[in-house]
Formats: C-alpha cells, sequence, structure tokens
C-alpha cells in the first residue's frame, strides 16, 4: 500500500519532502495548521533539528506546538534531528531533559531523536507502515478527558512569566487555551495577577 504524505510549504527547501518521494511516497503541499507532516491522514509529525528543538525550549514555543499538535485528532510524533544536548545554546542538560519528558509524558507526545534528514525519513515511513499494520497486541487509544486540565496547566505555567498561581487564574478566567491565545489585552487585564506589562508580554507572544 502507498504512503501519502503532506508537508507544510515551509518544509519544501529542507530536503525531506524529495527523500519522502525518492523513497516511493506519494507528497504534496499545504498549509499545516500544526506539525509539518500528515501521514496517511492518522500520524502528525513535527521535525525539528537539535537546534531548533533547543531554541524553541527557550523561547517556549515547544509547549504552543505541543498544544496545536494535541488539539488534532491524528497520532502525535515529534522527530529531532541531532544531539539537543550538543548545540551552541547555553541550556543546561537537565532544561532539556525535563522538556523532552515534559512532552512525553504530560503532553503525551513521542519524541523520537535521529541522525539527520534521511533517518527522519526513514522513521517516518516505518512509522506509517505499522499505522497500517499494525501489531495485533497493539490497541489504539485516545488521550483520557481527565488529564486535559493538568496539559493545560503545564503548558501554561512553562510560558515566560507564568507561575502556577497565574495558569491557574488565567484558565479559571477564560476557560480554554484557545481563549487565552486569542485574548487581546485589555480582556488578559481583567485577569487577576495581570498588569500592563505582562499583558502585553504575553499579546505578544502568542502572536510571534
Amino acid at each position: 500500500m502507498k504512503i501519502s504524505v503532506l508537508a507544510d510549504y515551509r518544509e519544501k527547501s529542507s530536503g525531506v519532502p524529495d527523500l519522502l518521494v525518492s523513497k516511493g511516497a506519494i507528497l504534496d503541499y499545504g498549509q499545516l495548521y500544526a506539525g509539518d507532516y500528515i501521514v496517511n491522514d492518522e500520524i502528525i509529525i513535527e521535525r525539528k533539528t537539535n537546534t531548533d528543538f533547543v531554541h524553541s525550549i527557550i523561547t517556549g514555543r515547544l509547549f504552543v506546538q505541543c498544544a496545536k499538535v494535541r488539539k488534532v485528532n491524528m497520532l502525535p510524533l515529534i522527530i529531532v534531528e541531532g544531539n539537543p544536548f550538543d548545540t551552541a545554546h547555553k541550556v543546561s542538560a537537565d532544561s532539556i531533559k525535563g522538556a523532552l519528558l515534559s512532552v512525553s509524558l504530560a503532553w503525551q507526545i513521542p519524541v523520537i531523536l535521529s541522525s539527520g534528514k534521511e533517518d527522519t525519513v526513514l522513521l517516518m515511513l516505518m512509522a506509517a507502515r505499522q499505522q497500517l499494520n499494525p501489531p495485533e497486541f497493539i490497541r489504539k487509544t485516545s488521550v483520557k478527558p481527565k488529564t486535559l486540565q493538568r496539559r493545560q496547566h503545564y503548558f501554561l505555567r512553562n510560558l515566560p512569566g507564568i507561575g502556577a498561581k497565574l495558569s491557574q487564574n488565567l484558565l479559571a478566567h477564560f476557560r480554554s487555551i484557545e481563549k487565552i491565545v486569542q485574548a487581546d489585552i485589555s480582556e488578559l487585564l481583567e485577569v487577576d495577577g495581570v498588569g500592563q506589562v505582562k499583558a502585553e508580554k504575553l499579546y505578544r507572544f502568542f502572536r510571534e
């Protein structure tokens, strides 16, 4: 059975789409809401270089991307190309380990390390084939609703300038991550613990 891949336009110059085609995948391009690749309409994959991954930890964008990926009703996967512990960014190994654990446990998104683009393509194709012909002992499972609030709090308190208390206040006021992201400055100012400076920073952060 053929493997179909929908790639985001931004991945066109990476070389990965060409490698997928060379391996027999049917490729198309589109503007994806989340992730970089959608495989067989069932697996959504976020591809990052080791440098991109660490930078997304620093900026907090990693958890924004996790939130978007989890909103899509597909099996999620993050592939990191290269060693995330060996980049030019001055980030402690514990911080990187913490982020990897958070993505895997709190967000329930598997993270796989690859040696490079060729390895990434092989992993993508292996994932597709396993999904097409899963072993009998593997059953599809969905995220239990009771974990949603925990993921929401974890996402918010990992953003710059937001701790556990403020994350609770934001969710109590807006009720969802989506409404927080879409809120304007005046709406953010209505939340207990959010001043003008913090409201402006949050507003800019969600729109970068």
